[in-house]
């Protein structure tokens, strides 16, 4: 079977998981790749901790717990999150050989100085949305969990630190190992599977656009078609760290991100266009007999199709006659949307056979040319990575505090999972229901790890037979951390259980340390739970509202004809928006609708920005002035009103449609009028009679 047959076969089985809510993925039995990564996962932790054994590491469940942390079900991804791993505890070790010597006999300051470590190496890496932002994380927790428990002997810091780092390097060496040789999987197919994925939706939402399906049904397609536009990109992110052979997949992604980005708003001005032709009395028998051609081209998704709508598109708007009326004016936007809406999707498809290896050329010939507004820039959330950090070192205080001023045994092992528990879901809205899960599921681990100390640990005199005791959990671990939907349940256990085993080479195992080892673990994480739930209280809601003000800000810099501001980096911004905010908003506000506006005024502000020069100073006035309005509802924060409306009419009648100068700025105000004001009655063109009358 070819891969894009495959490909092919795994949509619908992928289309159903991604639907299902979480209580009923058990509905879809594992996949076979599910048990392969749980299996090797498997191997590689009990290898990690024969070789900790071996060498006589002071903690070797710390290898076998690093394998559960390291390991991925894609082989890039794995090697990619070892290699920061490695930085990061390298970087977190260093700074607890630092710290704990120099300010031990401060406790206080200490405390400060950790937590604001912590909260530091966070906000970071909040702030670098890329597989490096792991290593500035890993830095800042490495430092509480080898700092911590070492205050009680700062001289052994160095020694402790040092076999802290040798077993999480076992743990990474060995997960990094087994992915790479036992039935090794690679990014690329997991990068094609998920273009063929977004393709069909795209499709699919190309066709109720061009059906005049109803806008709420449209929605749902838009939510799915942004949200794995960002899963493209993150599971791309990995590829560096593949093969060769697949890291020269890179330049094909890199193509395609863009066209897939611009697809967006371009359905979006379709549906629009659509249903303003059909109120305005129906299409032409030219304009229908090019929709239909496009509509069977998305059900037929042959490459030919494409080219041959996108040759009828292009036709259409070369033979075109003079524009004498809005209705005119609208059937040449929709022809013009069209065309680059089918040049997107044949390259898109292009680029997604050359992904999957079945396109006849690796290099494929694109027929979209991409603009400089569609350049992809990170958006970076100062304010809410400045929230999680203060949250982190406040949990942090308030454990350590307690600690100290009870003289708590095992406050250490309490503070440094509250450190790990509000690292490791920071980056989430409403990062508490995952962390009390998070801390449920540790609470269960403790349980399964008490019932091996106790109950089978003391039946087992060889290496053989621990691992053998120890497959049945770990094996479901495994299977848990493989599937998306109980990520967080099998993590939990696959760090939990070993670590509180803490396995050595003879069975030795004291009940009451156990015991306060284990309600300490659990204590830290419910602490900064509860910490954050009190703290970190905007959620998805306030989260969307945010993107929009910062959509409004980028919309007055592009609105600014005297901004020397570069557009690309604006546009981008606005782009990269709309892909984090399609996760957040579940299909039921408006606020990706409206973000989609905001990405498509941003558009048509910058070809009429770019339609300028050629227009007369009386002309260019009336489009400066229309900007102008624009600019100042949106520093304000105001939707654009009656006044904006009337300023975007002045300017479109200003125009003449018969002049080609004046031809791009009618389009590009035409448009921009559509995206603000889609209920307003049409504009009054200055049509080319007119023009002879008065004397124009």
């Amino acid at each position: 079977m070819t891969t894009w047959s495959f490909l092919k076969n795994q949509q619908a089985e992928d289309t159903v998981r991604r639907s299902l809510p979480p209580f009923e993925v058990s509905a879809v039995p594992p996949r076979i790749e599910h048990w392969l990564f749980s299996f090797k996962a498997f191997l590689a932790g009990m290898l990690a901790l024969a070789i900790a054994f071996w060498l006589d590491l002071p903690r070797p469940y710390w290898a076998l717990a690093t394998v559960y942390i390291a390991s991925q079900p894609l082989t890039g991804a794995t090697r990619s999150k070892a290699f920061f791993r490695v930085i990061g505890t390298l970087a977190g070790a260093a700074m607890a050989v630092v710290l704990i010597p120099n300010l031990v006999n401060a406790p206080p300051v200490l405390v400060l100085a950790v937590a604001l470590w912590c909260a530091l190496c966070l906000y970071f890496s909040i702030l670098d949305r890329s597989p490096r932002g792991y290593a500035f994380m890993l830095a800042g927790y490495t430092t509480a969990i080898i700092g911590f428990p070492a205050v009680e002997s700062p001289a052994q810091i160095f020694d402790l630190a040092l076999s802290r780092t040798e077993e999480i390097l076992v743990g990474i060496f060995c997960a990094s190992l087994i992915s790479s040789l036992v039935f090794p999987r690679s990014v690329g197919p997991v990068v094609a599977e998920n273009v063929a994925l977004w393709l069909e939706d795209a499709r699919t939402a190309a066709q109720d656009a061009a059906r005049r399906v109803d806008p709420d049904a449209r929605q749902a397609h838009w939510l799915r078609l942004a949200a794995d536009t960002a899963k493209i990109e993150n599971v791309a992110a990995h590829l560096p760290f593949e093969t060769t052979s697949e890291r020269d997949i890179l330049p094909l992604v890199q193509r395609l991100v863009p066209r897939v980005l611009m697809t967006l708003p371009e359905i979006s001005a379709i549906g629009d266009l659509m249903a303003e032709v059909e109120a305005l009395g129906g299409p032409s028998p030219k304009m229908a007999s090019l929709i239909e051609e496009a509509e069977r081209a998305l059900a037929s998704k042959e490459a030919d199709a494409y080219a041959s709508t996108l040759h009828a598109a292009d036709a259409f708007v070369a033979e075109f006659g003079p524009i004498l009326s809005w209705r005119v004016l609208a059937e040449l936007s929709l022809a013009m949307r069209l065309r680059d809406l089918m040049a997107l999707i044949s390259d898109q498809d292009a680029l997604a056979r050359a992904l999957a290896g079945e396109a006849a050329s690796e290099s494929p010939r694109l027929n979209f040319r991409m603009e400089a507004s569609a350049d992809r820039v990170r958006y970076e959330e100062h304010g809410r990575a400045l929230g999680a950090a203060a949250t982190l070192f406040i949990a942090l205080v308030l454990c350590c505090s307690y600690w100290i001023l009870t003289s708590w045994p095992d406050g250490a092992a309490a503070a440094m999972m509250a450190a790990v528990a509000a690292s490791l879901f920071a980056t989430q809205d409403d990062p508490a229901p995952p962390m009390a899960k998070f801390a449920f599921w540790s609470a269960v681990g403790v349980a399964v790890s008490g019932v091996y100390v106790f109950a089978v640990l003391p039946n087992v005199h060889s290496f053989e037979t621990l691992a053998l005791a120890l497959a049945p959990a770990l094996l479901l671990f495994g299977l848990l951390i493989a599937e998306p939907r109980t990520f967080v349940i099998g993590v939990a256990l696959g760090i939990i259980m070993p670590t509180t085993m803490a396995l050595q080479r003879a069975y030795d195992v004291d009940a009451e340390a156990f015991l306060n080892t284990g309600f300490a673990i659990v204590a830290g994480m419910t602490l900064a739970t509860v910490t954050t739930a009190i703290l970190r209280r905007a959620g998805a809601k306030r989260r969307a509202e945010q993107f929009l003000h910062a959509n409004e800000r980028s919309l007055a810099v592009v609105a600014d004809v005297g901004n020397r501001r570069d557009d690309a980096h604006v546009m981008g911004l606005m782009f990269d928006r709309l892909s984090l905010l399609a996760p957040i908003v579940e299909g039921t506000d408006e606020e990706l609708p409206e973000a989609m506006r905001q990405l498509r005024a941003g558009l048509n502000m910058v070809e009429a920005r770019r339609a300028r020069a050629p227009l007369t100073d009386r002309r260019r006035r009336r489009l400066d002035a229309a900007l102008l309005r624009l600019q100042r509802n949106y520093r304000r924060h105001v939707s654009p009103g009656v006044k904006s409306l009337e300023a975007l009419n002045r300017a479109i009648a200003a125009l003449r449609p018969d002049d080609d100068d004046d031809r791009p700025a009618l389009l590009a105000l035409s448009s921009l009028r559509r995206c603000l004001f889609p209920e307003a009655a049409p504009a009054l063109l200055n049509s080319l009679e007119r023009n002879i009358v008065s004397g124009n």
